[in-house]
């Protein structure tokens, strides 16, 4: 009777075999779901700091370009001011038929192309490189500028543009260039320099920076004369001096003192005889002859 009692309480409880299938395949499709879920939440998650991330570099990319713009701009500005200005100081400077006729040289407005494409990073890098461009062109034209400018301040200084003689220490001038009664035979002369009375001894300074190209002397003709090379086609002429103050030879700046007024040669009285050569033509040193050695203007 135990035995029975006791079978009958361990006996197992069997379910059929299609109510199992049953029950299982909803917690396996819950399973499923639940962790196709988690992960794709995950995913998610993962995504939003990436979208965030890119977001900020995106920000920062914009603020860079951004400021990339504004100091394009503010170059473009500049560029465009040096061009509108340099126009001024070049022509102040240099005459424009003796400009090298180059893409450096030349003074054109600053625009910077159209750019066609549709990307702001495209159209900045087509600003950065004309802008490098352009600079590279500024940066030629100021070289030649500057080189251009130093040989005109060598050439302003050997023209022959002042006063051989102190205003305050001569006399008068005397015959001018041009055709004249020649004041020992009478007879019509080309006279090709100017007379510049002053008492013998009175200081003769060169007229501009050159080379001495001879000192000659005589009992005729010039007497004791001098002959400075300037450069740039220019020869100066003084004549009829008393005494000499440098050697054939030496270098002179424009101020230098060279001689002394006289009266030797074919001569009437103390003066100076002045001759400017121009190209191997004589020219009236009036056209020329624009300031004192102290700077006042002489002629007109």
């Amino acid at each position: 009777m135990e035995n029975q009692i006791e079978q009958s309480s361990t006996r197992r409880i069997k379910f059929p075999k299609k109510f199992l299938k049953i029950a299982v395949f909803p917690l396996s499709l819950s399973l499923t779901f639940f962790i196709t879920q988690m992960y794709y939440s995950a995913k998610l998650r993962e995504l939003k700091t990436v979208e965030t991330e890119l977001k900020k570099q995106v920000e920062r990319q914009l603020s860079a370009a951004n400021t990339m713009d504004e100091a394009l701009s503010l170059i473009e500005g500049q560029l465009s001011d040096f061009d509108s200005s340099h126009t001024s100081l070049f022509n102040a400077v240099i005459d424009i038929e003796d400009t090298p006729q180059n893409e450096a040289f030349l003074i054109k407005p600053f625009v910077v192309p159209t750019y066609k494409g549709a990307s702001i990073y495209g159209e900045l890098e087509h600003r950065s490189k004309y802008l490098s461009k352009k600079l590279t062109l500024q940066n030629n034209f100021l070289k030649t500028f500057l080189s251009v400018a130093r040989d005109k301040e060598t050439m302003m200084a050997a023209i022959p543009a002042v006063c051989p003689i102190y205003v305050s220490d001569l006399d008068r001038v005397g015959s001018g260039f041009g055709m004249r009664k020649d004041p020992i035979d009478s007879t019509m002369k080309m006279h090709k320099g100017i007379d510049i009375a002053a008492p013998t001894g009175t200081k003769v300074y060169a007229a501009g920076s050159g080379k001495v190209l001879k000192i000659t002397s005589s009992d005729d003709g010039y007497g004791n004369c001098i002959v400075i090379e300037h450069g740039y086609g220019f020869v100066t002429r003084y004549a009829h001096l008393s005494g000499f103050k440098i050697k054939e030879g030496n270098e002179v700046k424009k101020g230098d003192l060279i001689g002394l007024v006289g009266s030797t040669g074919r001569s009437t009285g103390p003066h100076l005889h002045y001759e400017i050569e121009k190209d191997g033509e004589r020219i009236d040193p009036k056209k020329y002859i624009k300031f004192d050695l102290k700077g006042l203007e002489t002629y007109d």
